[in-house]
């Protein structure tokens, strides 16, 4: 007999980190994501008790409703803390429970993993089993021990962004909470990937993640690559932000540098940027035909970009707009099952080994950074759910 947590916790939010609509709201054929990722949990885990931990500005939302409908306990409080709602959440439980934790947009987390995540944690009496920091973050979920969980919670210098992703505070503690990634994890086959990607093509209705409003900063992604960047770059310097979207980014780097070009393929997303920052360029452009001369720029960024377009046209032109020695910084999902991405908007995710092989057809990979989820970085350790690549163009202008 499979052996069953004490509980399944759905963690969702109307709003995403960065401050904008979250997706897990989203209808498919008629009904939220979250409703998918509940009823997946029941099918995954019958009779266990069903719970939903969010943000106290969903108190009787459609989240709230949704969670009642089906006889589970709804707790929203803690808007800054998701470790403090999984605590909140799970305080009847005895402190040797083991829960399961879903994202409310992971409608398509894989069940034969799920099992195994929760087999393992009971047998092997761990605080946390997970897969690896790159196994599609759609498929998987987390199991934790809730004691372990309410001692991290009494840790009084735990940085906020540990208060999102626990987990990845549990496993910088090794000599305080007992962990395991998963070496050799199950994972669907092609047939089931792309039946997922059908799904959610109605899911992901967003071609980028933007700031929107104030969010919650200890978990911003979006705004976190620009940061990651900006160390390496010069105030004298012309900077084109690839894909630029709505252009907060590329704003952002207006108050840094010389001069700060977007550029991106929507009309739209560019009058937002011009009415945001009148005085910043904006070119209308596909990414993989720039209508630059050859050698002019000095860096280039183009964050979640590559996995949208064709991968070599893509870096042929960045390499051609550069001058020799410039700087490309970048980032994309890192995916172990890139070849057929959840997400439908996706044309390819590439794992860690793939992208490199990738960038150094053209350029010189100076840094490989792994981000783990959210802002969450392990120094010498690349492997994530996210990487930002340090790149230069050869000061020969030959490939490398």
């Amino acid at each position: 007999m499979t052996a069953m947590p004490g509980a399944v916790v759905i963690q969702a939010a109307s709003r995403s980190y960065g401050g904008g609509r979250d997706m897990c709201l989203n209808l498919v054929q008629g009904r939220p994501v979250a409703a998918w990722t509940m009823d997946r949990a029941l099918a995954t885990f019958p009779g266990t008790p069903l719970r939903l931990a969010a943000p106290a500005f969903d108190a009787g939302g459609a989240l709230d409703t949704l969670m009642r409908a089906r006889g589970g306990l709804s707790v929203t409080a803690h808007d800054a803390s998701p470790l403090a709602r999984l605590v909140a959440v799970t305080a009847d439980l005895p402190e040797a429970a083991v829960i399961v934790r879903a994202d409310g947009l992971h409608f398509g987390f894989f069940p034969p993993l799920a099992r195994l995540l929760v087999e393992t944690a009971l047998a092997g009496g761990y605080d946390l089993v997970k897969a690896p920091d790159d196994y599609p973050i759609q498929l998987t979920v987390d199991v934790y021990r809730v004691g372990a969980l309410r001692r991290l919670a009494g840790l009084a210098d735990l940085e906020p962004a540990f208060h999102i992703h626990p987990k990845y505070a549990m496993l910088r503690r090794p000599g305080e909470f007992s962990c395991l990634r998963l070496a050799e994890p199950p994972r669907p086959d092609d047939v089931a990937l792309r039946a997922l990607r059908r799904f959610a093509a109605a899911v992901y209705d967003q071609e980028r993640l933007e700031a929107r409003g104030p969010g919650i900063a200890a978990g911003d992604q979006w705004r976190f690559h620009y940061e990651l960047a900006e160390p390496y770059l010069r105030p004298h310097w012309a900077v084109l932000d690839a894909a630029c979207g709505a252009g907060y980014g590329t704003a952002r780097l207006a108050g840094q540098v010389r001069l700060a070009v977007g550029a991106d393929r929507s009309g739209q997303a560019l009058a937002a940027l011009r009415a945001a920052a009148p005085g910043v360029p904006a070119v209308r452009a596909d990414v993989t035909r720039l209508p630059l001369a050859g050698a002019c720029l000095d860096a280039v960024v183009g964050f979640e970009t590559i996995e949208h377009v064709e991968a070599g046209a893509y870096l042929s032109e960045v390499a051609r707009v550069l001058r020799p020695g410039g700087l490309f910084v970048l980032s994309t999902p890192q995916n172990s099952l890139g070849h057929i991405p959840i997400n439908a908007r996706h044309a390819r995710e590439y794992s860690l080994r793939e992208l490199a092989a990738l960038l150094e057809g053209h350029f010189v990979v100076e840094h490989l950074i792994g981000i783990k989820q959210g802002r969450i970085v392990f120094e010498g350790d690349p492997l994530g759910q996210n990487t930002v690549a340090v790149c230069r163009k050869p000061q020969t202008g030959k490939r490398p």
